[in-house]
């Protein structure tokens, strides 16, 4: 009967899995043959000789599937599965690291642990959320509106009088009810007639779906 010297496995010289692997081959034994003998997919045990542990299935299956495939080979190094399990946890760890990748995917979000993937769910829906709030802030609030002549409580001889001033881009500007252009700033300028005493003028500044925001200026006209 063979003895079998009971040593850890460097991490540092080879892989678990290249490690295996070379002891197959030593022995002449085709992959296929172990995976009908010992009933595990040729492709798991494909993916544990090359370390690509993604391709495993998760849980507890992948470290039973390395036991018998080691026990298979009559591998007895005493801390070979727990070497094993740590080097799977390490590499999924990496690839899951969302500092590791320039564009986050719905793959690595789902293998994060609970904790770290609730978190940034967490952060993306808050992110989604805060840009909606704005976004629809910028379109329901009432359009800026600034008058820059006539001031307020201002005395005129003349009936007339040049009302001026700028909005936002693509807003409708309404002065007394009567649908005034603005250019591509934003800015307007009308000429209103006026009566003898006081005049009220109302400029409004809407948006399509935003609230209405308006200026009203008195106007004295005292004759000559």
């Amino acid at each position: 009967m063979t003895n079998f010297v009971k040593r850890s496995v460097s991490l540092d010289q080879d892989s678990i899995g290249n490690y295996v692997k070379k002891i197959r081959e030593k022995r002449g034994i085709l992959l296929e043959d172990i995976a009908k003998d010992i009933n595990v997919n040729t492709k798991y045990l494909e993916a544990i000789e090359k370390g690509n542990y993604k391709e495993l299935p998760k849980g507890v299956y992948s470290k039973i599937f390395f036991k018998k495939y080691i026990e298979y080979l009559g591998i007895r190094h005493k801390n070979i599965i727990n070497d094993f399990v740590k080097e799977q946890s390490r590499n999924q760890n990496f690839e899951s690291n969302i500092f590791f990748n320039k564009v986050v995917n719905w793959k690595n979000l789902l293998s994060l642990p609970a904790i770290v993937r609730a978190s940034l769910i967490f952060l993306i829906v808050l992110v989604c959320l805060l840009y909606l709030f704005f976004y629809f802030k910028n379109i329901f609030l009432p359009p800026f509106l600034e008058i820059s002549y006539p001031q307020n409580n201002q005395i005129v001889n003349d009936f007339s009088v040049d009302v001026s001033g700028c909005t936002e881009p693509e807003s409708e500007v309404k002065i007394n009810g009567q649908l005034i252009l603005i250019d591509k700033d934003g800015c307007f300028s009308k000429n209103i007639y006026l009566k003898s005493g006081i005049n009220n003028i109302v400029i409004n500044s809407k948006k399509k779906y935003s609230q209405e925001n308006y200026i009203i200026r008195q106007i004295l006209v005292e004759e000559k």
